[in-house]
């Protein structure tokens, strides 16, 4: 496949749409004219949500018309879905253009779906389930599950997940996850670790096998709980890390990692603030080297929250996902829990995202620290994890450069330098 290739998306409810054009229901869409952007006839690759590849289309016809000429003949739609694609688009574009209306011109465009990319991807995991037919046993199903920005991730008789990396750039995160699992091996709430496979004889590509966890996370259960249900199951959880963080490791100068991560980012967005507010940045950071002193070193999940927090069918919690895992202080492990309380829709999946409310998260932290008790022995654990929260902020920073991410920067840096006086 030629990788320059432009990428696009339909402009809502993208991963549904795709599935229909991989299933041969639908092959047109349409898109706001804009004479700056005349729309070419190339070849273009049609992308999920998370970035993963679907299918190269090429257009068929591309016409540029007032919207009302559109109709079910031009569009190859039956009349009752038509007026449903009407509809939609309609809705759709009033939000983005208030001055729509049936006389806006549009782009609209007849495609075919030239190669199923998807079906490329499953060819690997059929050579894998082939190659491993001792952990498999008979095959009655592989499905690729639409999801992980950096591997394709394959669904093996509802009881095995393979795990492909197929980005060689992220190959030592899969080294730092099969850490992770022979770590935590007899560990319950751990999946299990069948293989991982570093040789490239196979398939080009590391993959490993990894039990599969029937369930859902816990973003599809905490909206519905209550507040005693809600306290019960962090207790559960809170456990479940004790026993992950048992083990200590090696130290190593905290403060120093985190200024400088912070300072990297700093240095690309100073454009953003004013004299003022980098001083107010700068006189935060004299303080971490006292906020981040006194550390116990453990191995850490490293991106818990609940999207990675599994409530299986026989009701046990399963821990998933270990490829950011790293040696770092243990609370280093609850930052995004703790951000929760802020912003819990942050890491819920699309399909949870408009149920999570900061009010149902009000008490989150409170329970963890309630049950963790070894967090109450850390002097500056409010501090920390403001830092924490500066930090992930600056992260994105440079790339997005969002004014709200700036604020909160500039709020929590203020919030320190008060609880330090």
């Amino acid at each position: 496949m030629n990788n320059n290739l432009k990428t696009w998306r339909f402009a809502y409810d993208n991963d549904n749409q795709i599935k229909r054009v991989l299933l041969g229901w639908q092959t047109a869409t349409t898109y706001l004219y804009n004479e700056k952007n005349t729309p070419n006839n190339y070849e273009e690759v049609l992308v999920f949500d998370n970035e993963k590849k679907a299918c190269i289309t090429k257009p068929l016809k591309i016409i540029i018309t007032e919207f009302k000429n559109i109709d079910e003949n031009l569009s190859k739609l039956e009349e009752d879905d038509f007026v449903n694609w009407q509809q939609t688009h309609i809705n759709y574009f009033k939000s983005v253009n208030p001055n729509f209306d049936k006389n806006t011109k549009v782009v609209f465009k007849i495609f075919e779906v030239k190669e199923n990319l998807i079906e490329k991807r499953l060819e690997l995991a059929r050579k894998i389930t082939e190659a491993n037919q001792d952990i498999f046993g008979n095959i009655s199903k592989i499905e690729e599950v639409n999801a992980g920005f950096n591997n394709s991730i394959f669904d093996v008789n509802d009881t095995f997940i393979i795990k492909v990396c197929d980005n060689i750039e992220k190959e030592k995160l899969f080294d730092t996850e099969a850490n992770f699992y022979n770590s935590n091996k007899d560990d319950n709430n751990i999946p299990t670790l069948y293989k991982f496979d570093k040789s490239k004889s196979v398939i080009p590509y590391v993959y490993e096998i990894i039990e599969k966890v029937n369930g859902k996370t816990v973003y599809y259960h905490w909206y519905k709980m209550n507040e005693q249900e809600r306290e019960k199951l962090i207790q559960k959880i809170v456990k479940i890390l004790q026993k992950v963080h048992l083990k200590n490791y090696p130290e190593y100068n905290w403060s120093e990692n985190i200024k400088n991560k912070i300072l990297d980012s700093f240095n690309q967005t100073t454009d953003m603030f004013s004299e003022e507010e980098k001083d107010i940045i700068l006189k935060s950071l004299d303080k971490y080297d006292e906020i981040l002193s006194n550390n116990k070193f453990s191995l850490i999940h490293n991106d818990l929250h609940f999207d990675n927090i599994l409530i299986d069918n026989n009701k046990n919690i399963k821990l998933i996902d270990f490829n950011d895992s790293i040696i770092a202080p243990f609370d280093y492990d609850l930052r995004l829990l703790y951000m929760s309380a802020e912003t819990p829709w942050k890491w819920a999946n699309i399909e949870m995202d408009p149920y999570q409310k900061p009010e149902d998260y009000k008490h989150l932290f409170e329970y963890i620290k309630k049950y963790y008790k070894e967090l109450n022995n850390i002097k500056y654990l409010d501090e920390r994890m403001l830092v924490y929260r500066i930090l992930d902020d600056f992260k994105l920073l440079p790339r997005f450069r969002e004014t709200e991410a700036k604020d909160r920067i500039l709020l929590n840096s203020k919030k320190l330098l008060k609880k330090l006086k």
